[in-house]
């Protein structure tokens, strides 16, 4: 890898003549610096960008069109879609993959990034000794990784905002509307959830935040990536498994065992009111045995089923936005602490 200088800074002479001091270089030049390093990876980022962002112009044009055309969310219920024959086969043949592989790409942008500054970023330079190039210079290791964890963040704030907006601007031409959950199965909100709005942002803030904290601490490349991804997952997992507590859900009590689709709701969990009023989950009727026997040789009351409604989803992304900003805070502020703890 090429080695970059850092030009010195300069103050002026008595006589007005500006002269080179031994001064700590600005952040612009250690900015100017990392991009160099990384030049070949931007136009690449940058390249990819604009080609999605692009294609998800086109595809909300070409979705509203195609459905608006042939009334297909006209003809579909909370079973099936009854359109024009062929033309809701066609609709999802030619825009639902689009639009399915745009929402994993924004998933999974968190992971991309994360292993990218644990690795290239940061853990490389640990690992061949070239960060000493910088630090030679005048710049100070505390500037230094700043400027290091500072160009992804921005990067991924500014870059993850539009194609989230925009990926969430296709989307609601399908899940937006009633029966858009039939039309383009898969793309229910709950199922896309960090794909759309604030979700991927943060995730992808948090995820350059653990690659910075785990590319310092292995100080080698291959491990720092694959420890990198190991936790950005665990990042997405935990928050997977909180997300249904975020909001109260709605209880919804039934004298017959309800079912769990249909519609845009969320429906996570069901089972039978015990004798004393608590929740058994999903109970072990054994083979054979009626839902009506089930309830009497239990002594149950009747069934239950929690969901979440559409009308959560909002409030959910922002909850969840919230918690995620206040991880990816605490991960930075650690990273910089151990930078400070053993490099001043």
């Amino acid at each position: 890898m090429t080695m970059t200088s850092i030009p010195p800074t300069r103050t002026a002479t008595p006589g007005g003549t500006p002269a080179a001091t031994p001064g700590a270089p600005g952040v612009r030049a250690l900015g100017r610096m990392i991009v160099r390093q990384h030049r070949t990876t931007a136009w690449i980022a940058l390249a990819l960008f604009l080609a999605c962002a692009g294609s998800l112009v086109w595809l909300h044009g070409a979705m509203s069109d195609f459905i608006d055309t042939h009334r297909l969310l006209a003809a579909c219920d909370d079973v099936d879609c009854e359109g024009p024959p062929g033309k809701v086969a066609d609709f999802r043949s030619s825009y639902g993959d689009y639009l399915h592989y745009m929402g994993l790409l924004l998933e999974f942008l968190p992971a991309l990034l994360a292993a990218f500054v644990a690795g290239p970023m940061v853990a490389r330079e640990l690992e061949s000794g070239t960060y000493k190039v910088a630090w030679s210079q005048s710049a100070s290791p505390m500037r230094w990784f700043a400027a290091k964890l500072a160009l992804p963040a921005v990067a991924a704030l500014a870059g993850v905002s539009v194609l989230a907006a925009l990926y969430t601007w296709c989307w609601r031409v399908v899940g937006d509307r009633e029966g858009g959950d039939v039309l383009l199965p898969g793309q229910v909100w709950h199922q896309s959830f960090n794909a759309l709005g604030p979700a991927p942002v943060v995730l992808a803030l948090a995820g350059v935040a653990v690659g910075a904290l785990v590319g310092l601490l292995v100080k080698r490349t291959l491990p720092a990536m694959i420890i990198a991804l190991s936790g950005i997952g665990l990042v997405s997992t935990v928050t997977a498994a909180l997300r249904q507590h975020l909001v109260t859900p709605v209880t919804t009590l039934s004298a017959d065992m309800p079912g769990l689709l249909g519609g845009r709701t969320w429906w996570f969990e069901r089972g039978m009111v015990g004798p004393s009023g608590g929740h058994i989950v999903e109970p072990d009727c054994g083979v054979g045995v009626s839902p009506a026997q089930c309830l009497l040789d239990r002594g149950a009351s009747g069934w239950y089923i929690e969901s979440h409604p559409y009308a959560h989803l909002w409030p959910m992304q922002w909850i969840q936005a919230g918690g995620v900003t206040v991880l990816a805070v605490l991960l930075a502020a650690g990273a910089l602490w151990w930078m400070r703890r053993t490099h001043s």
